[in-house]
């Protein structure tokens, strides 16, 4: 049966491979804090999964416990926001009482557009040292989803889980060939450049890595060979040689610069002051959450 990859939320079992008390929950506002918080706070057993899912996140809004840890430490709920992208992560026993590591697993629910699901799933998986499909009880999974989640088995959930992998390697793939393409087009108006083979080498050579990190399911190196590629073909592009930035038509001076006589004309401080308010921001004061901290 294949599992179709909905557009806007997907639903995945983990299975929790290690966990150790590495966080802290702030148990004033029930947020996700270091070790080494210095404020009230609890001992949360995060896990591998949840550690290395959030760590992939881009610019996170800071996780709060929706679901606080009480007495089990590795019991708990947690929510958090990155862009367009919204994540929620329980950590429930599912064998033997959660008497030991191995009988946690977490629900992870993801919402959001399908390419950043896919990618978030993707590094995550490349950067833990199991499958998080592959559960050490199966029976008591079983027995968990048809209480839980009935809409999950474990097979549908082993597939969703690969079938998101392999969305996003098949996104990276075609980011590649769309580099190569663009890459041989502009090698052929670039023939006559003096240190065209020097150029060609470099574009090859990155297009290598980057096939390379792929095969690795290493997608943040996939990004960066692509980008040293891009770099490397705007400065070959002959058709980008007379392209420039037109300078503003009105030149506003610092102070530094107007002490140094180089003063802005009548008629352009007047456009500013007629056509142009610029609001003030003050940045000195500290912002609500650092008061909370």
């Amino acid at each position: 049966m294949e599992i179709l990859l909905d557009p806007d939320s997907s639903v995945l079992i983990a299975q929790v491979g290690s966990a150790e008390a590495s966080h802290t929950m702030d148990t004033e506002h029930l947020l996700l804090r270091g070790k080494h918080f210095t404020g009230p706070s609890k001992v949360v057993y995060l896990g591998d999964v949840a550690t290395a899912l959030m760590a992939q996140l881009s610019h996170p809004d800071t996780p709060q416990f929706s679901e606080p840890a009480g007495f089990n430490e590795q019991h708990w709920c947690i929510e958090t926001t990155s862009g367009d992208l919204k994540v929620r992560i329980e950590s429930k026993p599912y064998w033997a009482f959660g008497l030991f590591t191995s009988g946690y697993l977490n629900v992870i629910r993801l919402e959001g557009p399908l390419h950043l699901r896919a990618r978030l799933i993707f590094d995550t998986v490349s950067s833990l040292g199991h499958h998080p499909w592959e559960f050490a009880h199966w029976r008591s999974l079983d027995r968990f989803t048809k209480k839980h989640t009935k809409d999950i088995t474990s097979k549908s959930n082993e597939e969703l889980w690969k079938n998101l992998v392999d969305a996003a390697r098949q996104t990276l793939s075609e980011e590649i060939a769309a580099m190569a393409e663009r890459a041989e087009e502009i090698l052929k108006l670039g023939e006559d450049s003096d240190d065209f083979d020097a150029w060609q080498h470099a574009i090859k050579d990155d297009l290598h890595m980057a096939k390379q990190a792929l095969a690795e399911d290493n997608g943040p190196g996939v990004e960066r060979a692509l980008a040293r590629l891009e770099a490397s073909l705007i400065q070959l592009d002959p058709r980008l040689e007379s392209a420039h930035v037109e300078a503003p038509p009105v030149r506003f001076a610092t102070d530094f610069e107007q002490q140094n006589n180089h003063s802005v004309g009548a008629s352009s401080l007047t456009k500013l002051n007629h056509e142009e308010s610029i609001p003030f921001v003050d940045l000195s004061s500290p912002t609500a959450e650092e008061e909370e901290q």
